[in-house]
């Protein structure tokens, strides 16, 4: 499977997480508390999937690769960075609400509220930005060998920094926070 196709298959898994996150951030509002155990879940696969497996690849493998092989990719490249860190901020600050709101202080309520929306909104821009620029631009840059070695370098992350069934793990709560995949 090519490199950008296997990326594009964990935007699919993102995605459907981030119908979990409205779904949550909707439910924050509408009922004054939030559902604790299902932010917890979701902030699990936003660190470990979205961040850990996912992010990992693109800082770790595609992006370096993509900056040897042309100039041109150094914006886009920097700007899928700076997202992937706005992303990280925005589930920090959910986590340092979520303890308060657990415990039924409105304003933490509210923090969580606005972060998970926030996240959602940010990451469903940023795999727009990924799927049709970012990707085709790599796909334009890499050969057909580094394409191979970069798709293998993908599984070894799966194997050796994610660990085995744990990719499986991640898209089970997927499946439970969200519905379809809607992005884009």
């Amino acid at each position: 499977m090519e490199p950008t196709a296997i990326l594009r298959h964990e935007h699919e898994l993102v995605c459907r997480s981030l119908a979990g996150a409205d779904a949550l951030a909707e439910s924050a509002r509408t009922e004054g508390a939030v559902d604790a155990d299902a932010v917890r879940s979701f902030v699990d696969f936003a660190q470990h999937f979205t961040d850990g497996c996912h992010h990992a690849k693109e800082e770790h493998l595609l992006f370096p690769l993509m900056r040897e092989r042309g100039a041109e990719a150094g914006a886009p490249v920097a700007a899928m960075l700076t997202e992937h860190e706005g992303g990280r901020e925005r589930i920090r600050r959910l986590q340092g609400a979520l303890d308060a709101a657990a415990a039924g202080d409105a304003a933490a309520v509210a923090t969580v509220a606005e972060n998970l929306s926030a996240y959602a909104a940010l990451l469903r821009a940023h795999i727009a930005k990924e799927n049709h620029v970012l990707f085709p631009l790599a796909d334009h840059l890499l050969d057909e060998g580094e394409r191979r070695e970069l798709a293998e370098a993908f599984e070894r992350v799966e194997l050796e920094e994610t660990g085995p069934g744990e990719h499986e793990r991640l898209a089970l709560i997927a499946e439970r926070l969200g519905g379809e995949a809607v992005c884009e």
